[in-house]
């Protein structure tokens, strides 16, 4: 009896450490989701996905003054608020002119005559950003509403010159009396703020998770200038595919979802418009090498998470995918796809073709993902075909791809409806 109460003691620490896992996985992800969002003013999918149709409320939150010009958002559901703050992906912006120099918290310039290695002082540029970030009464209502709702967390987010800001804001809200563990940092590649006077006087005041991704060159950009970072670091290392620079933002949510995936989450939702048609989703047939295996398995579940987001009625085939040579179509499939639709008492077989193909003379091995979607009926006759694709200029291997098939989504919706 005693080993078995060991053992249900241990399966049920397990299963919290699990839960807690994807727990900080998830708003690992919900960050870096909203860092991306912070750049562009685009609806893309993973705004769409993950935050609009998850319930989230966004307030997009600008200032200017005659010294910086900010762009913001405020993202918010239930008792969690994540003031997000736009950033830059550029070096030389990441340094903001080391002309307008040091300075003391108070914002008072430093005594380069007496700068001793005990001086707090942190980065004039970063501490006039988060100034503008907090001005128009913002850090009053954050205040306000963290002391009206005891229960209510804020985090505070950013990529690059965003993370920095984001920390130099919280230590403001902190030092203004928040309660610190209602207030929580996640930096994505955040080069450092300050002294390392400074980093020793803050490290155990306030919660900050650095995200850097192993050969990200921002984290030390400042190092030889005086500046220490702090923080628990988490880090993590770029696709095998990747082809970015490692401080691209687009790298660290890449990161972000494999993370999540790896924790146990998905990207599934609870939709109210589904539609339900009865529809029979056939393996999804790819083009022979345009996936690199570390890649394959993530893209394919994400794909088909992202149909079961929009469709109420799916029956999925055993296997999920079907490697097809570029020559070899899926003719001799189709009626193999048609049966197992009748069978299933599915009115309709969707047919996704996946691919990526090397970009021509892209200098940086860009390539671009292609996918074919075909809809027949159950008695095998074509009903609807398109295409969809997308580059890995701006985008990795993975986002490419669900952007292809949500680039198809209100079409294909429209046809069942």
């Amino acid at each position: 009896m005693k080993k078995f109460l060991l053992a249900l003691i241990f399966l049920l620490n397990c299963s919290t450490c699990a839960a807690d896992e994807l727990d900080a996985a998830e708003i690992r992800l919900i960050c870096a989701v909203c860092s991306v969002g912070a750049y562009s003013d685009d609806n893309s999918f993973f705004t769409r996905s993950m935050l609009t149709t998850r319930g989230w409320q966004i307030e997009k939150l600008a200032s200017k003054n005659n010294r910086v010009e900010t762009k913001a958002y405020l993202v918010s559901k239930g008792d969690i608020k994540i003031l997000t703050i736009a950033g830059t992906e550029n070096l030389k912006d990441v340094e903001v002119d080391f002309r307008v120099g040091r300075v003391h918290l108070d914002g008072t310039p430093l005594d380069k005559e007496k700068v001793s290695k005990d001086e707090i002082f942190v980065h004039k540029g970063f501490r006039d950003y988060a100034d503008a970030v907090l001005s128009d009464g913002l850090a009053e209502q954050l205040i306000t509403s963290l002391k009206k709702n005891p229960r209510e967390t804020l985090y505070i987010t950013g990529h690059s010159l965003g993370g920095a800001v984001a920390t130099l804001a919280a230590i403001r809200l902190a030092d203004s009396g928040v309660p610190t563990e209602r207030l929580k940092i996640i930096t994505f590649g955040a080069p450092a703020i300050g002294s390392k006077a400074f980093a020793a006087s803050y490290e155990n005041k306030i919660d900050l998770t650095r995200v850097v991704m192993k050969g990200d060159i921002i984290k030390k950009s400042l190092s030889k200038l005086g500046y220490v970072q702090f923080g628990k670091v988490l880090e993590c290392e770029p696709s095998h595919t990747s082809n970015h620079f490692e401080h691209k933002m687009a790298v660290y949510l890449d990161c972000a979802i494999r993370d999540y995936y790896a924790a146990g989450g998905t990207l599934n939702y609870e939709a109210r418009d589904k539609i339900n048609a009865p529809i029979y989703v056939a393996p999804i047939l790819l083009l022979k090498d345009s996936f690199h295996k570390s890649d394959e398995e993530l893209i394919l579940n994400a794909l088909d998470d992202s149909l079961q987001n929009h469709f109420g009625k799916l029956t999925f085939a055993t296997a999920q995918s079907i490697e097809l040579d570029e020559e070899n179509l899926f003719d001799d499939d189709a009626e193999e796809f048609v049966a197992a639709a009748r069978e299933h008492d599915c009115k309709y077989v969707l047919i996704r073709i996946l691919s990526a193909k090397k970009i021509r003379d892209a200098p940086s091995g860009d390539r671009h993902v292609t996918l074919e979607e075909i809809i027949l009926d159950a008695d095998g006759a074509l009903l609807s075909m398109q295409t969809s694709g997308a580059s890995t200029d701006n985008l990795t291997i993975f986002e490419a791809a669900i952007f292809a098939q949500e680039n198809l989504i209100e079409d294909t919706k429209n046809f069942f409806k």
